[in-house]
This record gives C-alpha cells, structure tokens and sequence, in this order.
C-alpha cells in the first residue's frame, strides 16, 4: 500500500499536522493460562512508527492505516488532559454528602445490549456531560454483565467514581430526585442541564444511551462553554482527540489486582509497562509509554483486529502486516485480537507462513463481548466465585481493547468500532 503525497481526512486518527500533509512522513526513534509466545523472533534493528486505519486509503477489501500525531498536536493533548487533572475532581463534597449533580452510567440486564466499544462511547459521553456542568460528579453504575472498575482504574484515582459508591449515593435520594435521562442532540446544543435539574430538585441523573460522539454536540452548548474553555478543551477540534483525553483518565490504567496479573505475560508487548505514569511531560522518562529496556529490542508491535470469517478480507489483512514488516527494519511482533477461537486460528497460521512473531491472548480466556453469553466450555474451578468466573468470561475483550490501544501499527477492517476507539485511544503515543 502507498501514501499518497496529500493524505486525505483520516476516520480513527485527527488530520495529519501541517508539515506532514506535504508527504513528509517522519518515523519517529525508537490466568490464569500462560500467554501464547512468538513462534518465530527475526532479527532486531532500529525503528518503529505508528499507524492507525483510514477509510480514505483503504483498498477494496477494507484494510487500511494512517500515521501518527505530532509533536505539537500531543502537547495540545497534555495541556488539555493536564487543566482536567488539576480543575475537575469527579466528587468534591464529603462522602456522606450527594454531589449537587451525579451524572451515572448505568448498565443493567434488561436496558443494555451493547458491545464493548460501543459501551465506551457511552462513558465518554457521560464523562463530559458530567464534566461540562460545573459542581457535577461521574460515577459508574454498569452491572451487567460485568463492573467496568474490574478491568479500568481512573488515572488518577479521584477521575471517577466507583459503583459502589453510586448505589451509596443512590440509597440516600429520594425517587422524586433521580431521573433516567435520554438525552436527544437538540437538547445537548443548546439546553441548560444544571438550571433545568436544579429548578426540578433533581440529584442523580442515569444515563445510557447516546449517540456515538454526542460530546462533539456539547461542546457547542452555551452553558458548557465555560467548563469547556477552561479545561482547553475548545484547542481540541477532533472527537479522536476528546476520547483519548477521557481514555486517558478512565481506560489506560489496568485494574491493579486480578486484572494486572493477567496481562503480566503481556507487559513486553505493551510497551513494557501496563501502569503508565501520570507525568504528562514529553521529556519525563516515565512518561515514555515504551520503557528504554524494551525500546532497546528494536521492536515494531502491529496490532491485527479480525472480525470476518471472508478468505479474501483475511489475506488482505495478512499482506498488509507483511508488507509492514518487510518495510521495516525493526523486529516485527504482531499481536492479533480476533472476534472468534476459529479467526484466531486462522490467522495465526496465515501469519506463521511468514515467519513473524505472534502473540495473543491465551486460549483459556472466552471470546464473549459484552453483548454476548459467556461461552459454556471454559474450564472453571470449582471454588470460582461468580464475579471470578464472570471476569475469565470477558477478560480477553478488555485485555484485546488495551493490548491494541499500546500497539505501534493497527490494522483492520474500516468499520470494526472495536479497533477504532483502540485507534483513538492509542493516537498519542510518546515513544
């Protein structure tokens, strides 16, 4: 595949900065089962760059790929996600005290048949409407068919509240104060939330359902403007751009105990760090999100998303990472998250012919989504508890989304949400 000299409006990824849209395209330097290990390690040298999928450029089939952000544009990302961590605290009253307004994202059994990307959509948008109205506070209320906080911790801690904490909140309100709130984008332009639930003695708002980037539509509201200026949200021009500041805060930091464990055998293909650091400075070591032992191996880390079963969509994924890798002079990995045991198989051996490194997450994790039953045939211990068996049910897609979002390459089909919000969230790498 070949760039073009003027590359056209990406559709995971913001426009590419002015001195790349010349066609100066500059790389930048640098289970509770055991996890599969590369089947085949090339030789190491010395480069690596980052590409996310682009409609634009795609060729028939639907595989595609765009390059990474500027310098410039990642500090317009620091300074916003930098204003957000020292302005915005998810709850400043006492924990006995209901905030003004608590803005929830509830997910029960019988309201919520959504996919994992699609339910971080959601969050975000829930996050800013929380965000943009002032003395209001976000918690997760999401109990099916697992707890976000089980696999996501807040970075920092004080970014969100748990949903322990919302059925603390909730127990302590009155029904006449708590609504279920639809939120159609004519109100979200122009509406002001805080006076009309004041005016209403409403508390608590849950919320659902939005429409995929509703946040684009709130930054126009004349009553979120002020929050919205004063986080420097109003320099961020792309919806890519809001959901990394909000993936930065909510999705980038594993869940500290059984979660972290499970990705330990991953850690080298990540970056070699699953915790990233809260610095924000491009000149701090630890904020590099690849440390200096593994950027020393000289690897390039493709991420391939599989989600079609057609032989004709599956070799044009497979040519595009071997052209990658025969492109590069690094030690090409390639880490694949498939939607299927079969599509994992499949692909695996497509990429062994090539001799390439593959790494995925191991077999003993199910491959249900959060929209779908956990398969029937993985091996549970007897002394499981039910959140245990639950989170071995649905790891690998939390484990997939955040292998991808630490990924130098994405590859994938054009329409696949699941790669695009790991695209979104992994535009801003400092290598």
């Amino acid at each position: 595949m070949s760039y073009p000299p003027h590359p056209p409006q990406p559709y995971y990824a913001p426009p590419p900065p002015q001195d790349l849209q010349q066609g100066h395209y500059q790389a930048p330097q640098g289970g509770y089962n055991a996890p599969s290990q590369p089947y085949y390690q090339p030789q190491p040298p010395p480069q690596t760059v980052f590409v996310q999928q682009q409609p634009q450029q795609k060729d028939d089939t639907g595989c595609c790929c765009a390059c990474r952000l500027s310098l410039d544009h990642q500090q317009l990302l620091n300074a916003a996600l930098a204003h957000i961590r020292l302005a915005y605290v998810a709850n400043r009253t006492p924990h006995y005290s209901t905030p003004p307004l608590l803005v929830l994202y509830t997910v029960r059994k019988d309201n919520q048949q959504k996919p994992l990307d699609q339910r971080l959509l959601d969050i975000v948008n829930a996050y800013f409407f929380s965000m943009l109205q002032p003395g209001s506070a976000f918690a997760y209320d999401m109990l099916w068919p697992v707890k976000i906080e089980w696999f996501f911790t807040s970075l920092p801690n004080y970014m969100s509240m748990n949903t322990d904490q919302a059925a603390f909140y909730k127990e302590r309100t009155e029904p006449h104060q708590y609504r279920f709130e639809s939120t159609p984008n004519y109100d979200l332009l122009e509406k002001s939330f805080t006076d009309h639930y004041s005016s209403q003695g409403i508390k608590i708002v849950s919320t659902t359902n939005w429409s995929d980037t509703a946040w684009m539509v709130m930054r126009e509201n004349p009553s979120m403007r002020y929050a919205r200026d004063r986080y420097r949200l109003n320099h961020l021009p792309q919806k890519s751009d809001w959901f990394w500041i909000a993936s930065q805060l909510l999705f980038s930091r594993p869940e500290g105990g059984w979660f972290s464990q499970q990705l330990e055998g991953y850690r080298d293909i990540m970056g070699g760090r699953l915790e990233l650091s809260e610095s924000l400075s491009l000149w701090d070591p630890q904020s590099k999100r690849v440390t200096p032992e593994l950027a020393s191996k000289h690897w390039l880390r493709i991420g391939i998303r599989v989600t079609s079963i057609q032989e004709q969509e599956l070799e044009c994924l497979v040519d595009h990472v071997v052209n990658i890798c025969q492109q590069s002079q690094a030690s090409c990995h390639v880490f694949i998250s498939a939607s299927n045991r079969l599509l994992l198989k499949s692909i695996r051996n497509k990429l062994n012919i090539h001799q390439i490194a593959v790494h995925a997450v191991a077999e003993g994790f199910g491959f249900a989504d959060l929209n779908d039953l956990p398969e029937n045939n993985l091996d549970h211990s007897i002394f499981d508890t039910d959140e245990n068996r639950l989170k071995r049910d649905y790891a690998r897609t939390f484990m997939d989304w955040i292998i991808l979002s630490r990924m130098d390459y994405l590859v994938g089909q054009h329409d696949d949400g699941f790669l695009k919000t790991a695209a979104w969230a992994a535009q801003c790498i400092n290598l």
